[in-house]
């Protein structure tokens, strides 16, 4: 909140990744991480425009990513996926229907699962704000419904209007209006479209949803430290306590793969920010493969350029060279 309210009119910025954990620190405010999936080079963009108490962005990201966020706190973030989203579209372990507005309080943590060429909306803005735009537009306070973790279903019509007018205002040029114009309009299209939303519910009553999303922390906890072998998945039954059919369906509810995969790909991603953030460290590759339980040099080799389309030698690089320049 104090980088919004800091400024002293509104900024208009777009950043440009190649690599999703840099994806993750653009937002500002934000406590984020991100981790790669899917195969290929990386590609994401944010368009961001900070105005006073109001934050509205575009993001997109065009592998498939595990996303862990925190908004700012006294505040409310509301997601919009652009249409047609949907299907491995996982929020918070949930499966997204087309349509749904995610939402989440600021300070609070929620993850999503993200589909490849994924575009979501994105607003935050302090309760107290909504509050006041619900009742100047509706003649009622803000519902329940608009404050907590949950997602929201709306009209076909409703959530296509909502996705354009916020595509206009990030369109706006700078001097086109007055940031309290185009807050107004932000916000006035939000609560329009939501106050004929249906549906959606509470993100965490199911009991079982959350054991499942517990099961894929762990699995993430363990991945995030070096160890000279591999968890395994009869490693995480035997963690967990349940059998490996149990274990499998609950992964692909939450992030759509195997727990060998997810595993895997975690650590993969650890050692690529291992290599981009120590690029002058002289430790063999292999040897640092080997720490993160990569035993084949010729198997890490093929699984990392797969993963994300270049050797870890190009990655040391070009990290080398971006650190000397």
């Amino acid at each position: 909140m104090q980088a919004l309210t800091g400024m002293a009119s509104m900024q208009l910025t777009t950043r440009m990744a190649e690599d999703a954990a840099d994806h993750a620190a653009f937002i500002t405010g934000w406590q984020q991480d991100y981790a790669q999936l899917s195969c290929g080079r990386y590609q994401g963009r944010l368009d961001e425009l900070c105005l006073p108490r109001l934050q509205l962005f575009r993001e997109f990201s065009s592998c498939e990513t595990w996303q862990h966020c925190q908004p700012w706190p006294d505040a409310i973030w509301f997601g919009i996926p652009r249409p047609g989203s949907s299907g491995q579209l996982r929020y918070c372990g949930r499966s997204v229907p087309e349509n749904t507005v995610l939402l989440s309080p600021g300070g609070s943590d929620f993850t999503l699962r993200t589909p490849p060429g994924f575009l979501i909306y994105g607003m935050v803005l302090p309760l107290a704000l909504l509050d006041l735009h619900a009742q100047l537009i509706t003649g009622h306070h803000a519902p329940a419904a608009w404050r907590q973790s949950g997602t929201l279903t709306l009209p076909v019509t409703a959530y296509t209007r909502l996705c354009y007018a916020l595509d206009s205002i990030l369109a706006s040029p700078a001097d086109s209006a007055a940031p309290s114009r185009l807050a107004l309009a932000s916000i006035t299209a939000l609560v329009q479209a939501l106050v004929q939303g249906q549906g959606g519910g509470h993100v965490g009553r199911s009991v079982i949803q959350q054991r499942h999303l517990d099961w894929v922390n762990t699995a993430s906890a363990l991945a995030a430290s070096p160890a000279d072998t591999l968890p395994t998945v009869e490693m995480l039954c035997e963690q967990l306590h349940v059998t490996r059919r149990t274990l499998q369906n609950g992964f692909q509810e939450v992030v759509a793969t195997s727990p060998l995969q997810w595993l895997r790909a975690l650590r993969l991603n650890h050692i690529r920010q291992a290599l981009r953030h120590h690029p002058l460290d002289d430790t063999p590759i292999n040897d640092l493969a080997a720490a993160w339980g990569f035993a084949s040099p010729s198997h890490f080799s093929y699984d990392y350029r797969r993963l994300f389309g270049e050797t870890p030698s190009q990655t040391r690089q070009h990290a080398a060279g971006l650190a000397t320049a």
